[in-house]
């Protein structure tokens, strides 16, 4: 019986159960959202690192008065998620976010949000690359809504000039009257 024994409980088996057991963990540690960090609406501590490294790399100083990475891109993007795009959209841009991440852990030791910005344009650069499509379109996604959040900051407004007049019926001149 004991010989039995130990040709179930071999080291290549004992490695594989580890292994498997630690995959497991890594995946549910990886596929559950954190919880939305305290201020926000939507995204968890590490998301809002991650956006505002992004901003920092797609809206660098000298073309507006403030540039992304400051602080003020995060809480513009998780308002934006949270009362504009559906929770259905929101779940997916929060996992590409955590897909940054991991992808920059693995490939350069350092998450995205602590790399300096140079090394972050080129991850950027990278995700933003033909191939695969994807990859790419989620990286387009990520743009799209970084882009919205940060032209959003009413500092950003005010420095090209945008007004929301037309939006408020109360100031909007009258339709012209047809005879």
């Amino acid at each position: 019986m004991e010989a039995s024994i130990h040709r179930l409980v071999t080291r290549r088996s004992l490695l594989l159960s580890g292994f498997a057991l630690a995959t497991g963990g890594i995946a549910v540690g990886v596929v559950r959202l954190a919880p939305p960090t305290r201020g926000f609406a939507v995204l968890s501590h590490r998301e809002v690192e991650i956006v505002e490294a992004l901003a920092r790399v797609l809206f660098p100083p000298g073309f507006f008065p403030v540039h992304g990475g400051d602080g003020g891109t995060a809480p513009m993007v998780d308002q934006l998620l949270d009362t504009t795009f559906p929770h259905q959209a929101v779940v997916p841009f929060r996992y590409v976010l955590r897909a940054i991440s991991l992808g920059t852990l693995i490939a350069r030791g350092r998450d995205f949000a602590d790399l300096p910005p140079e090394e972050a344009a080129e991850i950027v650069a990278i995700w933003a690359g033909d191939d695969p499509l994807p990859r790419r379109l989620a990286s387009d996604s990520v743009k799209l809504i970084l882009g919205m959040g940060f032209l959003r900051r009413p500092e950003v407004l005010a420095s090209i000039g945008f007004k929301a007049e037309c939006l408020d019926p109360s100031i909007a001149p009258a339709p012209p009257v047809s005879l």
